[in-house]
């Protein structure tokens, strides 16, 4: 049979793809969601650079996904001249884990970039407003925020002064895989998208 049992309900390879999407835009839109928070992978001169970002935007239809991040940051600098990127996300109850990987772009200061500028809150924007880059040396524990800006609830105007150190990344997703755990048997599948965002979809051995 090719479909896929999950929960008393059956997935084609084409249910999964959709389904996939799904879950990744949920993730993007709800800050409670397992898949909102996701690991991001990238060549650097040093080796495979790993760390946990937020899922900012979904594009279903253009198969997009985006995570902000500071101009300032190692992983801005290590993406100047490479290309590509991987993600991972893993929901621990559903038992679902999906890799994609993808080309990128960066925005900064751009009708893009500040789009998304303009539709943050006050709450994220104030991460941007530090003096100092990310993994600058300092003496103590600090979040790297004037202590008016991380001790109260800044205003709209006050966090402004970050919006010089806001880009975005975007991946254009060219491969994504879906794995499935289960005590009877996981279940793997992948798909490989094409320049107009169609797939071929392929079921794997675990």
């Amino acid at each position: 049979m090719n479909e896929v049992e999950i929960n008393q309900l059956f997935y084609t390879l084409t249910d999964l793809e959709k389904d996939s999407w799904v879950r990744l835009l949920n993730g993007s839109l709800k800050g409670k969601d397992p898949l909102h928070n996701a690991t991001v992978a990238n060549d650097s001169k040093d080796g495979i650079s790993i760390r946990t970002v937020v899922l900012r935007k979904v594009n279903v239809v253009q198969k997009e996904i985006v995570f902000h991040t500071d101009v300032r940051s190692g992983k801005w600098q290590e993406l100047k001249d490479r290309d590509k990127i991987s993600w991972l996300f893993y929901d621990a109850a559903a038992r679902i884990q999906l890799r994609l990987s993808g080309q990128i772009t960066k925005h900064f200061d751009d009708s893009i970039a500040n789009e998304a500028w303009q539709s943050s809150s006050t709450n994220s924007k104030k991460v941007y407003a530090g003096s100092q880059a990310p993994s600058s040396i300092s003496a103590i524990p600090t979040s790297g925020l004037d202590e008016n800006i991380e001790s109260s609830k800044p205003t709209s105007q006050e966090v402004e002064i970050g919006k010089p150190n806001f880009g975005l990344i975007i991946t254009k997703v060219k491969w994504m895989e879906w794995l499935f755990l289960s005590s009877k048997g996981h279940r793997r599948a992948n798909f490989h998208y094409k320049d107009d965002d169609s797939f071929v979809a392929q079921w794997l051995i675990p």
